[in-house]
């Protein structure tokens, strides 16, 4: 006789412990708290492995695998961190490559040689087609009077499509397409957005002499008036600061937190920038002043 074992009755057995699981992760603010602290320890490594090559990406790995403990009650697999990690330098290669700055294009050829490995050539395609959209029809710097708004666009469609190729790879989705819809309607990922906008407030604010003299666009070089771009700049951090219609469920708390601080520092940056680029306000003034 053929005897069939049904694993049913252990599923049902084990449905409890993965429910009080579950639970744990989202409970209130010290547990999520926790849950950060352990994604940190067990992302270590990463600051002393060769990739992610900056501190700043391997918090963004860091920050995916508490979200993957929060919402599945597991980690990221240490080869999708990896995996991750590798999307990151690579992203950041090419924005370097597309702004001509320095990059190593050896180094650029090992990481698309790893992501082909990984199975991830369909995605990498897709990034690559649409960040050469965005590059190709990118606003030129000191152009008009509304430059600032449409470079604030172009800087924001850049990072919703380099966080959602990250976003649809954590999630195993099947196109970016679903990575970027989920930065404009999941509440973590759009925490996750304005902390990145912040990040890239404190990055134009630091690079502007650079930006400047490349002819790249960004928020300080968007206005033909130094002063109106650090006040643009400055209204651009509060907004991004604005908490009122983000949840406020304790799961997000660290996220929360997070953006609290970027948000602070995009605030003393620009506050300081009016005092470091004075003198460069006051040339230009001079030099744009009728005779």
């Amino acid at each position: 006789m053929l005897r069939l074992t049904s694993t049913e009755p252990t599923r049902r057995r084990d449905e409890p412990a993965r429910q009080s699981r579950a639970a744990l992760w989202k409970g209130d603010r010290i547990s999520s708290t926790l849950i950060s602290v352990i994604s940190f320890l067990r992302c270590l490594p990463l600051f002393f492995s060769a990739r992610p090559k900056t501190p700043l990406r391997v918090l963004c790995v860091m920050t995916f695998d508490m979200l993957h403990m929060l919402r599945r009650s597991k980690p990221l697999p240490a080869a999708k961190r990896r995996m991750m990690a590798a999307l990151l330098d690579f992203g950041a290669c090419m924005n370097a490559m597309f702004d001509n700055k320095d990059y190593c294009r050896k180094d650029l050829r090992l990481t698309r040689r790893i992501l082909a490995e990984a199975g991830l050539n369909s995605f990498v395609e897709e990034f690559l087609r649409r960040l050469w959209e965005l590059e190709r029809r990118r606003p030129l710097p000191l152009d008009d009077d509304w430059q600032f708004h449409k470079i604030r666009s172009y800087r924001e469609a850049v990072i919703r499509l380099s966080l959602g190729m990250i976003a649809a790879t954590a999630r195993d989705a099947q196109s970016i397409d679903e990575g970027i819809r989920a930065t404009y309607c999941d509440d973590d990922l759009k925490i996750l957005f304005r902390i990145a906008m912040q990040c890239q407030i404190v990055d134009d604010v630091l690079d502007y002499s650079k930006d400047m003299s490349a002819g790249l666009p960004s928020f300080l070089t968007a206005s033909e008036s130094l002063a109106e771009a650090i006040k643009l700049t400055n209204q651009a951090a509060f907004g991004y600061a604005d908490h009122r219609d983000l949840p406020r469920s304790d799961d997000v708390f660290p996220l929360r937190m997070a953006l609290f601080i970027a948000s602070a520092c995009a605030k003393v940056t620009t506050q300081v920038s009016r005092w470091r680029f004075r003198d460069a306000a006051n040339v230009y003034q001079r030099r744009s002043a009728p005779l």
